[in-house]
């Protein structure tokens, strides 16, 4: 399966960066752009879209940034705040997003947020990895559509190279997932979601670093008795049946 490319832009408020999205979407071969709950007149932004008015047209306007997200293989978000002590904040660089995404097979996001508070905690936590561009410590905030022109070059330029590593398989992520969940409550953990960390943690690693942390918390699973309790949290972060990797 090709790599497909999905620029998801939550809650966009101005008509200039709306109409920027439409053009950036042009220039550097986004294949599905997604609204979700735009503020912005799209009529308006038309005037900055220039040639790429088509755009307007060909995007999908949804409610939810989990309905955007639906049947991608790995979504990285942007923020211009960053934290080695707070894993939602704890980025990767633009070109280690790229790369990481251009190893894939399927459809790949690359989400950005409002001009006035960005993206919410809650769906910082919904995306995979975050990614911040480096700039002064004097003010570090980009405007939202520099931000997407800066990592939509990085995204293309890498998109013509050869991918360097095999990544894990969605199901694989999603199964460690549910197995450290599981394994948290069946201790009784009070730390902070270990999911998250597991997701976090093999959305950079490679297929066979992935498969060897699987299966040690599959074991554990099995020592604690707690694989049923794995099986339907994965269903949880399938949204039904899902078969184990």
């Amino acid at each position: 399966m090709a790599l497909r490319l999905r620029l998801v832009a939550v809650g966009i408020e101005g008509p200039v960066n709306l109409g920027y999205i439409f053009r950036l979407s042009e220039n550097f071969e986004v294949d599905e752009l997604y609204l979700v709950s735009p503020t912005a007149s799209v009529a308006e932004s038309l005037r900055w879209a220039a040639k790429a008015s088509d755009m307007a047209w060909k995007a999908t306007v949804v409610g939810s940034l989990k309905e955007a997200l639906r049947d991608v293989e790995l979504s990285v978000c942007t923020s211009d705040e960053s934290s080695a002590r707070d894993l939602l904040r704890s980025p990767v660089s633009p070109e280690q997003a790229a790369e990481l995404m251009i190893a894939r097979k399927g459809t790949v996001a690359l989400v950005v947020g409002r001009e006035s508070v960005g993206l919410t905690r809650d769906e910082l936590a919904q995306c995979d990895l975050l990614c911040t561009i480096p700039a002064s410590p004097k003010y570090t905030a980009l405007n939202v559509s520099n931000a997407t022109a800066v990592l939509l070059y990085e995204i293309y330029k890498a998109r013509r190279k050869s991918p360097e590593y095999e990544p894990p398989s969605r199901k694989t992520i999603a199964l460690a997932e549910a197995y450290a969940r599981s394994l948290a409550a069946a201790v009784g953990s009070s730390e902070d979601d270990p999911g998250l960390s597991v997701r976090r943690l093999l959305s950079k690693a490679t297929a066979a670093e992935a498969r060897h942390l699987l299966n040690l918390l599959s074991k554990a699973c099995s020592s604690l008795g707690c694989r049923d309790m794995a099986r339907r949290k994965l269903e949880e972060l399938c949204g039904g049946p899902c078969e184990e990797a």
